[in-house]
């Protein structure tokens, strides 16, 4: 006769592991509804916001979507959103670009010291105010400056936003890619050499699909950073290049609410629409890389 012995502590241990869920769902619950409830207040309130034409701060006004259609069809708002657009995308790809090697070289550093100095430089934007940053960069773009003269005529336009937005968002790409580069299965680049892959061949087919989810982390923080920027488009835009969040603020000062709201919302979906995409991205690449036909090099 067969004695089923385990079963009771089967039994016992899977009812431990359910109270320790229960005890992680309550713990994480208070805080969790706090950010969702005010999430949901501030979007709330923006869509009644958007959706009326009067300048006025009740809660309940004449539903109008005169706003929505300004916002969509006016060339100047149009202008403003592909600005914002055009930034967007040009500073993620030279940062994920420059962050690459920037953490591949944080990887081989041996020394404690050199690495640890290297974090130093690489993080420093992050501890200074991002006036004070934007000041700087100023100065040095500006007549006189070290760069005025071989940069000239990049501040007070584009190409100075960008330059300077990638340097903010730079340390922001480099920690996910620095996180994947050390996951990576040990002698893995070893044993494509061994086989007579070449560099370049092995940063295709070996190196960069295995990193495709630190690229895309890196991409995703830098897109979101980059299109709600408000201090350094100001700044070193001078007026001439406008974003989504400076609109937002001047129509706040104009006290346009209602078109405030709707371009704060036609930003939210942006930026929700373009990480939705990068997820579908990295599990795509996911996928291909696990395949037969997508994991072979030849």
């Amino acid at each position: 006769m067969t004695r089923e012995t385990p079963a009771p502590a089967l039994t016992k241990e899977g009812r431990g592991r359910t109270r320790e869920r229960r005890v992680a769902y309550a713990l994480v619950a208070p805080g969790a509804a706090y950010l969702v409830l005010i999430f949901l207040s501030i979007v709330l309130l923006l869509v009644s916001y958007s959706f009326r034409t009067e300048q006025t701060s009740r809660l309940i006004a004449p539903f109008d979507t005169g706003t929505w259609a300004e916002a969509l069809s006016n060339p100047y708002n149009l202008a403003v959103l592909w600005t914002t657009l055009r930034v967007g995308a040009l500073v993620t790809l030279l940062t994920v670009v420059l962050a690459y090697p920037i953490a591949w070289c944080l990887l081989r550093v041996r020394r404690w010291w050199v690495a640890g100095l290297l974090m130093f430089v690489i993080f420093s934007p992050i501890l200074v105010s991002v006036v004070v940053r934007s000041y700087g960069w100023m100065l040095l773009l500006g007549h006189g400056g070290l760069l005025g003269g071989v940069l000239r005529g990049w501040l007070y336009h584009e190409p100075g936003v960008i330059l300077a937005l990638v340097h903010v968002e730079l340390p922001f790409a480099v920690f996910p890619l620095l996180a994947s580069l050390r996951n990576l299965p040990p002698g893995v680049l070893e044993a494509a050499a061994d086989l007579g892959a070449p560099p370049l061949r092995r940063l295709r087919t070996v190196l960069l699909p295995l990193t495709a989810s630190g690229i895309v982390a890196s991409a995703q923080l830098v897109f979101a950073l980059t299109v709600s920027a408000f201090a350094t488009p100001s700044l070193l835009g001078g007026g001439r290049v406008t974003v989504l969040a400076q609109s937002v603020y001047q129509n706040i000062q104009q006290l346009r609410w209602p078109l405030a709201a709707a371009q704060a919302l036609l930003l939210l979906a942006i930026a929700l629409a373009v990480l939705a995409l990068f997820n579908r991205l990295s599990r795509y690449a996911d996928v291909r890389h696990r395949s037969p036909e997508g994991g072979d090099s030849r």
